[in-house]
């Protein structure tokens, strides 16, 4: 029961996703961030997949062989939602027979739309439509793809959470959010990356170089140090 994106930002070479689902802590559950891949375990959520398909796709299985190996290796594989972008832009998924329907995914330009338990057969080329044509940095444009599927219909139960993820420089997120627990994840997710975005920066310096760094009186607007 959830939905997700997950993208490569051509002009950075970054990897990134966002999710969304009915339940509590979707962040904790589904999506990672690999070397080389984006990959998703959900439906029946066992993030211990993700590990699996990383580590496969690392020793050159690609894409399809990455979903391949997370498969063989579930328990109950019917309940499982599998998928897998490249950062080359390669991807692949499987949805087992017992995930509700609507359900399934779809590949775009660099992007993977994965989903189950949706409100309509259109949510996932609604996701991948609106972040193919989305400007600004990738963040923005996984938002904007997420709030295109909930438009079309989203998931068929109140959402409960989401989360967003995107890669950065120097092994530093560009961006890390969650809402766990809200009557409007996506709304909440929306807001804190308008919150982040500007932040993102002063806060990178403060790991890289904390003698240059800005005060939190600059960056936050409070407090001195």
């Amino acid at each position: 029961m959830t939905f997700s994106l997950a993208a490569l930002d051509p002009a950075t070479g970054r990897l990134g996703y966002a999710v969304a689902t009915s339940s509590v802590c979707v962040g904790a559950r589904v999506g990672m961030i690999a070397h080389d891949c984006a990959v998703f375990s959900q439906a029946r959520t066992d993030p211990r997949l993700h590990g699996i398909g990383a580590a496969a796709h690392a020793a050159g299985a690609g894409a399809a062989g990455a979903v391949a190996a997370m498969h063989a290796a579930a328990t109950a594989p019917h309940w499982r939602q599998l998928g897998v972008l490249s950062r080359s832009g390669e991807a692949a998924h499987a949805t087992g027979s017992s995930c509700l329907p609507h359900c399934g995914g779809l590949a775009g330009a660099r992007c993977l739309a994965l989903g189950n338990y949706l409100g309509s057969d259109q949510v996932l080329a609604a996701m991948i439509a609106a972040f193919e044509r989305a400007d600004g940095p990738l963040p923005a444009r996984l938002l904007a793809g997420m709030a295109a599927g909930e438009a079309a219909g989203g998931e068929i139960d109140p959402l409960r959470s989401a989360a967003l993820f995107v890669e950065g420089a120097d092994a530093i997120a560009d961006a890390d959010l969650r809402a766990d627990l809200h009557a409007d994840p996506l709304a909440a997710l929306a807001e804190m990356w308008e919150n982040w975005a500007p932040k993102a920066a002063p806060y990178r310096v403060r790991a890289l170089d904390p003698d240059a760094a800005a005060p939190s009186s600059e960056v936050e607007g409070h407090g001195r140090r």
